[in-house]
């Protein structure tokens, strides 16, 4: 199975599904409506291995658009980089501590451009962009934790949020669930 950027793996302190408070936010678990436009993770010049990044941003851009009714669309590539994505990928839990501890930035303050190559793509951002990405922080909180990947589960935490979820080799959003058709939005 090809790896298109999501490494395995937690740590003994992640928070597993229970820890944090469970809230029905959306009682139909659908959350269609409200995704973000496709992105590619990919240049024509490379893949950015950057899948974890994308979805866990697809995540948090599809709630606050659930919570505020605007769409935005934050840096995936500033993401990607603050958190330490590699050639290899990344963790998911690497991805949302960055996000909880270094913030976001919107796309067009640090975008990608169709050509990037890979050392272009994972540039250093300017320390005044890397200070602006607080911002966020003062606006939203993030928290994560490790769910059980049984259909039960995913029932009733889509019904808390979007799902981050690795399927062989990728990260993904799950957004919904059908009967027995799950939905899921792939960058």
């Amino acid at each position: 199975m090809e790896n298109h950027g999501v490494l395995i793996g937690q740590r003994d302190t992640d928070y597993i599904g229970g820890t944090l408070p469970y809230e029905i936010v959306n009682p139909s678990g659908d959350w269609t409506a409200y995704l973000p436009d496709p992105e590619w993770q990919v240049t024509t010049k490379t893949d950015t291995m950057a899948c974890v990044s994308f979805s866990a941003l697809n995540c948090i851009e599809t709630l606050i658009r659930f919570h505020t009714g605007k769409k935005v669309n934050f840096s995936d590539r500033f993401l990607a980089y603050m958190s330490g994505t590699t050639i290899h990928g990344n963790f998911l839990f690497k991805v949302a501590d960055s996000i909880r501890k270094d913030g976001l930035v919107l796309q067009e303050e640090w975008a990608t451009t169709p050509d990037m190559d890979w050392a272009t793509y994972y540039a250093v951002p300017p320390i005044e962009l890397k200070n602006k990405a607080k911002n966020f922080l003062n606006e939203w909180t993030i928290n994560y934790e490790f769910i059980d990947f049984t259909k039960e589960s995913l029932l009733k935490h889509l019904k808390q949020s979007p799902i981050q979820v690795v399927i062989p080799g990728h990260a993904i959003m799950l957004f919904t669930t059908i009967e027995q058709v799950y939905k899921y939005f792939d960058h």
